[in-house]
């Protein structure tokens, strides 16, 4: 496809972008501090750059260390006094420099979070526009005078900071809740003086900021403003009070950067779209800002498609795309779209893989604290290269030449292996013992919520087939087929199968995602047995087409090997598709037309059309496989290793090929 509109030029204060394709506000930008997470840090930044953008931009710089600070961890610097902590200036300049040397715009972004900050010690405080207790149960202090001039003058410092730093403009988080929407919003602004009241009041503070930031750094330096179309609240900001705030102060901005919802309620809000969202969630709203500005204005939220970027530029709907999670699933998403190789771009699956929610934000399940997760942010599942400990590109080509290499199985782990050692100069055969490439994803060719997981599964097939790799489909590598092909090196991906649990009547149930491959026709009422992942979302298929389900599931709550964000977006699905869902609840017996269940409440029986179970998953016995191997080199990756999630599949299959004819100095480079 040509996309004429998005990869044109793009007029913006006084420079000159060379396409539409801006990088959204990623990583802690004080992560830099930590020598062992800058790295990674960088690459993650210089990415985008390299792969074509017109703008990249450095994720949050929190303003100060008194009351705009979010995450622990950062040793604390005066902003003012850059010759006071060089190692913090250098460390922050660099990025800077790698997103420039691509011939890429670098903006950093500035942030107060206001009434949300959570205090890590005596000496900080959270402040906003009236005192009220936040979502964290912090008491939160009403902003006096004193305090906005003091804010104001921090935005300006930091904002000269990034300037000395070689950045090329800053923007500003005036979205997500943060001190802009906590005086904009009519909701949780009520003062009664001259802050509170009319969108004039409410805007004094917000353009006392942005004033004192475009004198601080004069009349040249890029300044965009990333702000709530909506905040998805009943009677919150709408898109028209929006507009009228930025007629307000276009004349000191460079760049709208429209978004949505608060910080209290990501998921639900959209400030982090969910699969369940619809892509481009905010393109509508930033239409309607347009309108009140000649001023370039953006979008982001969940555009992963160059086609709908591509649409909405052309009919004057936004004037560029601003791209966050996509850009780590896929970097090179710009020049793909300059070789019209669209068809191969990643698209991002809003999985939460990469950013799964922060313990600030009410997220008390994840497996990290506020330390681990600055440094953890990044990750995705369908780009194995995306946060990885060491830089690809220093890796030499494998020192012991072009190996024979058998890939046994087709699924995903399989297939982005194949792809890897092919592309490091392999003689690659596949071997797939069914007439599908894909694996356990097949089911993503009926399911309705999964069509960016469809979409990777496809693209990943075709990767596959433009690549010098012998496939071979309707082949079982038995160990005599392994014997007689003599690799140097295998890697095993034979995957995983369900189990089947012990229960009484288990004859009359039949096993969840046989409903995908058409084995099992379900009826109108529907009990899974197992409310894991698989039970969840297999669950919400059928009941968003006609079945009523339930969920029985013997632990405190259902997905529970979920976290985070995605958890929430899934169980929040399930509520409003009214599915029918029993935690702390044991089955007892399937009977052909019913389920026999135990819990708090006693002994039930729910009557049943249709029994299914997901009680679990095991990976294939390849024991034999192993011992056929001889002398060639195995590894065993993906679900072979342990039923997992398709980043483990994406991830373990790369990290195992990197590795084919190595030597043992660059299989210890290859951290994992």
């Amino acid at each position: 496809m040509e996309f004429k509109h998005l990869l044109s030029p793009m007029k913006v204060g006084c420079r000159t972008y060379k396409n539409r394709i801006v990088s959204a506000p990623m990583a802690f930008s004080l992560i830099a501090q930590n020598p062992m997470a800058a790295e990674v840090s960088y690459r993650k930044l210089e990415g985008p750059a390299k792969g074509g953008n017109a703008c990249v931009i450095l994720g949050e710089t929190d303003v100060n260390f008194r009351d705009a600070v979010r995450i622990p961890g950062f040793k604390p610097f005066d902003f003012a006094k850059p010759e006071e902590d060089m190692d913090t200036f250098h460390a922050v300049k660099t990025y800077a420099d790698r997103i420039k040397k691509h011939d890429c715009i670098a903006l950093a972004e500035l942030v107060h979070c206001g009434k949300e900050k959570v205090p890590f010690n005596d000496k900080q405080e959270a402040i906003g526009p009236v005192e009220t207790v936040n979502s964290a149960g912090v008491k939160v202090r009403a902003m006096t005078k004193e305090d906005m001039d003091r804010i104001a003058n921090d935005f300006a410092v930091a904002a000269t900071y990034m300037q000395k730093a070689g950045f090329d403009g800053i923007i500003v988080h005036g979205g997500h809740g943060f001190i802009f929407t906590q005086y904009l919003s009519p909701l949780m602004n009520t003062r009664t003086d001259e802050y509170g009241g009319s969108l004039e009041n409410r805007a004094k503070f917000p353009i006392q900021i942005i004033k004192a930031i475009r004198e601080a750094v004069g009349p040249d330096f890029l300044f965009e403003l990333r702000i709530d179309g909506t905040d998805h609240q009943p009677g919150g900001i709408t898109p028209e009070e929006t507009g009228e705030f930025i007629r307000m102060i276009e004349q000191y901005i460079t760049s709208v950067h429209v978004t949505c919802g608060i910080y209290e309620e990501s998921v639900k809000s959209g400030t982090e779209s969910s699969m369940f969202h619809e892509h481009g969630l905010n393109i509508g709203p930033a239409s309607i800002i347009k309108k009140y500005t000649s001023l370039p204005v953006g979008a982001v939220g969940g555009i992963n498609s160059p086609e709908q970027a591509e649409e909405a530029i052309a009919n004057g709907l936004i004037d560029y795309v601003i791209l966050g999670r996509q850009m780590l699933a896929d970097p090179n998403f710009t020049q793909k779209c300059i070789d019209k190789d669209e068809a191969q771009i990643r698209r991002c699956l809003r999985c939460y893989k990469c950013f799964p929610g922060s313990p600030e934000e009410g997220y008390d399940d994840l497996p990290f604290t506020s330390e681990e997760l600055a440094v953890y942010v990044g990750h995705c599942t369908i780009n194995p290269m995306a946060h990885l400990p060491f830089d690809i590109e220093k890796l030499p080509p494998a020192e012991k030449g072009a190996q024979k290499v058998l890939v046994i199985g087709g699924g995903i782990a399989g297939i982005q292996a194949a792809i890897t050692a092919a592309e490091r100069g392999h003689k690659v055969t596949l071997a797939e013992k069914t007439d599908k490439l894909g694996g356990l994803l097949y089911f993503t060719d009926v399911d309705i919520d999964k069509p960016d997981l469809r979409n990777f599964k496809d693209m990943l097939i075709r990767e596959l087939k433009r690549h010098d790799v012998e496939i071979l489909m309707n082949k079982e590598a038995t160990p005599e087929f392994v014997k007689e092909f003599g690799a140097d090196e295998i890697l095993i991906a034979t995957g995983s199968v369900p189990t089947c649990p012990p229960i009484p009547g288990i004859e009359h149930a039949a096993q969840a995602m046989s409903v995908y491959d058409g084995t099992c026709k379900p009826g109108k009422k529907v009990v899974m047995i197992g409310g894991g992942l698989v039970g969840c979302e297999t669950g919400l298929f059928l009941q968003k087409t006609g079945h009523e389900v339930t969920i029985v599931e013997m632990l405190d709550r259902v997905a529970n090997e979920s976290f985070g964000m995605y958890r929430e977006a899934l169980v929040w699905e399930m509520e409003k598709n009214n599915m029918g869902m029993l935690p702390k609840t044991k089955c007892l017996e399937i009977t052909d037309h019913s389920v026999r269940i135990e819990n708090a409440d006693g002994v039930q029986e729910l009557e049943a059309d249709t029994v299914l179970y997901a009680l679990g998953m095991k990976s294939v016995d390849h024991s034999a496989l192993e011992a056929a191997a001889g002398d060639a080199k195995v590894y065993v990756i993906g679900d072979a290793i342990r039923p997992g999630k398709v980043d483990q599949c994406t991830r373990t299959g790369y990290i195992a090929a990197l590795k084919i004819g190595a030597s043992e100095e660059s299989i210890a480079f290859i951290q994992e």
